[in-house]
């Protein structure tokens, strides 16, 4: 039996990560959709494959968000730690909401998925015929993991997205050795973060500072993962500032406190998150910019959600603060290099100081090349990535290694 991977999605982009790997078994790793693309239409990767399971390493959407669309054809099984699991139920009730008949499922297949879902666990071995998977902690979101797949005497690591370098709410994922084949994100793999104690002093020297002048810092965050991670950094620089957060963060965070075992320290962010405003209706909004406070809300991009009404009553003395990266044409974007936002099919000009902090949950190009060497593969294939094909260069000619930057549609094989 040919032993393969076929790219059915993430190459050569970010978004809609899709793979089907061949081994003993049809296993499809991940199945995600491109929310934003330059075409201003949703992608969504092939959608006639029936594998024989499936494995989702995190619930973000550009991993987990075509899951639902197996059940118009299929009762496959899906396999995801409890908190993807979890986190997958909202986010794709969400993106029925907003995408509505343009997303190619419907609520009956939403229900049919959670149904199909089984858990896996980190590092508790499963066996699927010859096939064996393993998950790591992958130190990105709760729950987050990456697939360690061992079969016919090799092992095949597919890393998902994931992050070494510890952060407030996780303590960063392990290296691993002795792999053959190294699938791994490329995201920043021509970009170093900042150093992580650097860009957190100055966070909480321009946050203090915005309060003291009398303003509100506002933090347009992605709901999951980011606003519990800023959540936790405000409190370990700040015990006392009111801080509200509102936006589909709010019930996120709620299920991040009912997986303590996903998170570095499940007790003081407990604490941390009974010290801020769970923002539930708009009196609680009209409260944050009565005062100076912080104020973290969806959207990160600020393609809608509550933040664009705080944008415009928030007071002159306030700033903008993003901590994530903003696809080009999304309102984010737009505020940071032209000034401005679309609401409405209005330009609407905002005059206020614009900020970007990078407090990326995704592995650096040290950490890329750290794990790369650690893991010393005989093949990488490099997905997740708009250009991976200059870092597929570098490692062949750097490294030695048998570095590939798949397109859409490749087959790759894997017994060379």
């Amino acid at each position: 039996m040919s032993f393969h991977l076929d790219c059915f999605g993430a190459s050569r982009e970010v978004g809609r990560s899709a793979f089907l790997l061949q081994t003993d078994k049809k296993i499809m790793l991940d199945y995600g959709i491109k929310i934003f693309d330059k075409s201003g239409e949703a992608k969504y990767p092939e959608s006639d494959i029936i594998p024989d399971f499936a494995l989702i390493t995190h619930s973000h959407l550009d991993h987990s968000g075509f899951v639902p669309a197996f059940y118009r054809n299929s009762k496959i099984r899906w396999y995801a730690t409890p908190p993807t699991r979890d986190f997958c139920e909202i986010l794709w009730k969400d993106s029925m909401k907003i995408m509505g008949p343009a997303l190619p499922y419907k609520g009956s297949h939403f229900k049919k998925a959670l149904k199909y879902w089984s858990p896996l666990l980190y590092n508790k071995p499963m066996y699927f015929g010859d096939t064996t998977v393993r998950l790591h902690d992958a130190g990105h979101i709760a729950g987050a993991a990456m697939l360690n797949i061992e079969y016919g005497g090799k092992r095949v690591v597919y890393t998902g997205d994931f992050k070494l370098e510890e952060t407030q709410m996780h303590a960063g994922a392990d290296t691993i050795k002795d792999v053959d084949v190294l699938i791994i994100e490329s995201t920043y793999a021509q970009k170093d973060h900042p150093p992580r104690k650097e860009i957190e002093e100055r966070f909480a020297e321009e946050m203090r500072e915005t309060l003291d002048n009398g303003g509100n810092f506002l933090m347009p965050a992605f709901s999951l993962g980011r606003t519990q991670e800023l959540i936790s950094l405000i409190r370990k620089y700040d015990r006392n500032i009111p801080v509200f957060v509102d936006g589909m963060g709010r019930e996120l965070t709620k299920l991040y406190l009912r997986n303590p075992s996903y998170i570095k320290d499940a007790k003081r962010f407990r604490k941390d998150v009974q010290s801020v405003t769970l923002v539930k209706d708009m009196q609680d909004r009209k409260l944050a910019t009565q005062s100076p406070s912080v104020i973290v809300s969806s959207a990160g991009m600020m393609s809608g959600g509550p933040v664009l009404g705080y944008l415009f009553n928030v007071n002159s003395k306030s700033k903008v603060v993003f901590s994530g990266y903003c696809m080009e044409d999304t309102n984010g974007w737009r505020l940071q290099n032209e000034g401005y936002i679309l609401k409405d099919e209005q330009e609407l000009e905002v005059d206020l100081p614009i900020e970007y902090l990078d407090f990326s949950a995704h592995a650096g190009r040290k950490e890329l090349l750290q794990f790369i060497r650690a893991a010393n593969p005989e093949k990488v294939v490099l997905v997740h990535g708009d250009s991976p094909d200059s870092f597929a260069q570098e490692l062949r000619e750097g490294y030695g290694i048998d570095a590939i930057a798949p397109v859409i549609g490749q087959r790759i094989e894997l017994d060379d």
